[in-house]
């Protein structure tokens, strides 16, 4: 796709091209009915539900027709519907002349090999967008001055709209998880231009509040997470953990593709053990860790510091700073260890361990990186007119014994680097590279992919400096006048929206910590956690001493006493943080302490599983922060009381084997009003996606029978015309109720997520159905029999001879719907005409395999969780 950016160095064997498998071309007709006229409708309903119902029949038919109706659909026929005149479809289409294999496509996946035989059969048609950038620019002028009246431009910019979201609902029923067959070139084409027209149309139509005003799809990123993609990324040097965060942290198509085709460094073997949740080649074991030379043929001695004296300066809680002296030969090279003083001028030095610069057996290093480490100090004190300058570094400025004095350098640990005139940040994949080379974009990413950005020292190494610089291969980078730069491309360049966007919401994450105009704003536990995203660290009674330095807590209460609870310690602190701890950290994932009353509060903000979802949130509204309390955390929000719903006993567990093997970590509810629900597990199964959780399912929860069980919700439903989903926890009472707040165990992280439309329809029509057979001369003859037990209902000749009945009953509750509008809701969530798709929903109602949720208690309601 020639409209997305590459990087400088594009990684072999570089992106492959995109079919042309059109059978006919667009008919120009209006873009939202085109299912309707491609298959032609016999649905009852309103046009939506026709469009939907046609469409899931096209999804149905054989791969080769699905993406030619896809590509004439979604690529020819959306930029048609948008562009109007401006789009020439033979301006899009380029015949290859090529018969010789593509180096881009992959042999060991079935969809790409059928591509190249396709390919190397002689010339073809392909796609090429490279006039779409020029085209969409053209259309965002014409469009920004246009004096059509507001009226006009809202019904515009709500069509535009509403053709990209019907484009992004046809997508995820052909990605992999649905359509592995489907090919994942023609799907990248149509997503990213969707995302490109996305952004256009939000500034073409003046959309500047998007979380307000934007009508148009979220996140197209998440339509194309494709198999080759990952394995492209594995085979240019990047870690299953790195490739993880990659997927999590940035939201464009962009940003993806160009990330996919970066080269790294060559991954040898340091990767080989690596998985999704930790990078092992980043990870120091201490015990075994040996200081690197500059290159593996060096032999010099380790040079020692003078550890006496950088005791007795941080005895006076002072800071110890370096000034090496080089002699004529690496062999004469000496150390000064110098107290700091307002007009001493240093550059404070931050590495990742793994690369070769720490020691935990000694204050040295080898006498080759301290003449590298002068060549470098040397660069700013030219800078500065200053040829005294020192520096630091933690592997000589802080004593690795004895303990007092080692905690009296971790207890200042944000000295070194607020003070400082300058941080460099000495990272090895980023020494590889040539700045000079690369754009603005390319060195962000650089810097953002690096192995310094998941490390959680190096967080706070950069969030307290005035200048922040990055060493390359060529020179060092300062972080702020790269960063103006891709302001300015954001601001200017369309085409590279995606890229800028990402780096904007990441470094708007950072803000309060990379900037040093910002060094005075109020940093909070939310802004903190956003950071640490993807950050680990070798020792992890680290974590809370990190966590509270950047809070600005009383760091040296934190270290004193056993290390074990050092987390314990922090969150004790932490009311006296800005904005207090948010109350919605009861809806975030991972294990939690095991101490009474701090049972609500998590073991480590550390995670690599999740991305943006299950983030604090820390606002300014009215009950946003929890009070913490001997006997947990107090907090003021809105519930459900939550129950397995009641049926008669005696009724057959599984009539006809009708029920297959349930998910256990999901299932539906429905309150007073006759809403509906579907109610899940957050994480899934806690003991395949956490493995830190040891917890039972949704469903062991729900039927433990606790009186009363209780469903906290982050925020209250407001029963729109938007679907919602709103995290939740299950609680349950512990019996302890003082001035009126409950005292609550938490069980289960959760959401739930609200049924509408024709979802709600069905449901509810199963519902009631199931409330006339509940009335019905069978249920009484099942009561009777009163079985429990599914194995003795089947052995029993009575219920063998009653379900016949039951299965005819069923049939003919079904059959005998009436209502048209059930009976479209019917069709389009059975698009495959299964006749025992609406009497199993009506057997589920009936056997009460869903939950019933009680009055939505309000938001100001009292709960104490431990």
């Amino acid at each position: 796709m020639e409209h997305l950016p590459l990087p400088k160095d594009v990684a072999s064997p570089g992106p492959g091209p995109v079919p042309y498998v059109c059978k006919e071309e667009y008919d120009e007709g209006p873009f939202l009915t085109y299912p309707t006229r491609r298959k032609g409708s016999n649905a009852l309903g309103n046009e939506t539900e026709m469009v939907n119902t046609d469409l899931n029949r096209v999804l149905l038919e054989p791969v080769a027709r699905l993406e030619a109706f896809i590509q004439t659909w979604l690529f020819f026929g959306l930029l048609r519907e948008v562009f109007g005149e401006l789009f020439a479809p033979a301006q899009f289409v380029v015949t290859t002349a090529s018969t010789s294999e593509p180096q881009s496509v992959s042999k060991t996946s079935q969809v790409l090999s059928g591509l190249k035989n396709w390919l190397t059969g002689g010339p073809r048609k392909v796609l090429n967008t490279g006039q779409l950038v020029p085209m969409v620019e053209t259309w965002m002028n014409r469009t920004e001055a246009s004096k059509d009246p507001k009226d006009a431009r809202q019904t515009q910019y709500e069509h535009i709209a509403a053709c990209l979201q019907l484009t992004s609902t046809a997508l995820r029923a052909v990605r992999p998880a649905v359509r592995p067959d489907f090919n994942p070139w023609i799907r990248l084409s149509v997503a990213s231009i969707g995302e490109l027209l996305t952004q256009a149309t939000n500034q073409a139509y003046g959309i500047e509040n998007l979380e307000k005003d934007n009508r148009c799809p979220g996140n197209w990123r998440l339509l194309y997470d494709e198999p080759q993609s990952i394995a492209q990324m594995k085979s240019n040097g990047l870690c299953p953990y790195e490739i993880h965060r990659i997927r999590n942290l940035f939201l464009t198509i962009q940003t993806y593709h160009f990330l996919t085709w970066m080269k790294k460094a060559a991954p040898g073997t340091r990767h080989r053990h690596c998985t999704e949740r930790e990078c092992l080649a980043n990870y120091n074991d201490l015990g075994q860790y040996i200081a690197k030379h500059r290159d593996d043929t060096c032999r010099c001695d380790n040079y020692f510091i003078d550890i006496s004296e950088v005791i007795r300066i941080l005895s006076r809680r002072s800071l110890p700073l370096l000034r090496i002296l080089p002699g004529s030969t690496l062999n004469d090279i000496r150390v000064d260890v110098v107290e700091a003083s307002p007009s001493l001028k240093y550059v404070a030095l931050s590495h990742v361990w793994a690369d070769g610069l720490g020691n935990p057996h000694s204050n040295s290093l080898p006498k080759c990186q301290l003449q590298r480490l002068f060549q470098l100090t040397r660069s700013f004190s030219k800078m500065e007119d200053d040829e005294g300058m020192l520096f630091w570094i933690d592997t000589l400025c802080c004593p690795v014994g004895p303990p007092q004095a080692k905690a009296m350098a971790l207890n200042q640990m944000k000295v070194p680097y607020i003070g400082a005139s300058h941080v460099l940040v000495f990272e090895s994949s980023l020494r590889e590279v040539e700045s000079s080379r690369l754009d603005p974009t390319e060195v962000c990413l650089r810097i953002f992919t690096s192995g310094w950005m998941r490390r959680l020292w190096t967080l706070q190494e950069g969030a307290l400096p005035r200048n922040l610089w990055f060493q390359f291969k060529d020179s060092a980078v300062e972080l702020r006048q790269v960063w103006l730069k891709v302001i300015k491309i954001h601001n200017t360049e369309i085409g590279r929206r995606g890229l800028s966007l990402d780096i904007t919401v990441l470094h708007q994450s950072l803000r309060h910590f990379f900037h040093a105009e910002k060094a005075d704003r109020e940093i909070s536990l939310d802004s903190v956690d956003q950071a640490i995203q993807f950050r680990s660290l070798s020792v992890a009674s680290d974590e809370p001493l990190l966590i509270g330095g950047l809070l600005s807590l009383d760091t040296a209460h934190i270290l004193d006493g056993p290390e074990g609870s050092r987390m314990q310690r922090l969150w004790s602190l932490m009311p006296s943080a800005p904005r207090g701890i948010p109350k919605n950290i009861l809806f975030s994932r991972g294990p939690r302490l095991c101490q009474l009353g701090f049972r609500w509060a998590p073991a480590s903000l550390l995670t690599t599983r999740g991305g943006q979802d299950g983030r604090l949130r820390s606002t300014d509204v009215e009950y946003s922060a929890g009070h913490l309390t001997p006997a947990g955390l107090q907090v003021r929000l809105p519930a459900f009381q939550i129950a397995m719903a009641s049926a008669p006993k005696g009724l057959p567990k599984n009539p006809w084997n009708a029920f297959s093997q349930p998910d256990e970590n999901n299932i539906l509810c429905r309150n007073v009003d006759g809403k509906w629900f579907l109610l899940y597990s957050k994480y899934g199964d806690p003991k395949k996606v956490d493995q830190d959780l040891n917890r039972p399912s949704l469903h062991t929860i729900l039927k433990k029978g606790y009186e009363p069980q209780t469903l906290l919700l982050e925020s209250a439903f407001q029963f729109g015309d938007s679907p919602e989903n709103i995290s939740g926890l299950l609680v349950h009472d512990d019996g302890n109720h003082q001035d009126s707040t409950s005292k609550v165990i938490s069980d289960m992280i959760v959401v739930l997520g609200m049924q509408q439309g024709t979802s709600e329809t069905l449901l509810e029509a199963a519902y009631q159905a199931s409330r006339t057979l509940l009335n019905d001369e069978i249920t009484t003859e099942y009561t009777k029999l009163a079985i429990e037990d599914e194995k003795d209902q089947k052995e029993h000749p009575a219920y063998a001879n009653l379900e016949p009945q039951f299965a005819q009953k069923l049939f003919d509750l079904a059959e005998n719907i009436d209502d048209q509008n059930i009976q479209a809701a019917i069709k389009i969530h059975n698009s495959r005409g299964t006749k025992t798709f609406f009497p199993v929903l009506i057997a589920s109602a009936y056997l009460g395999l869903h939950c019933d949720l009680g009055p939505m208690l309000p938001s100001n309601t009292k709960w104490c969780v431990d």
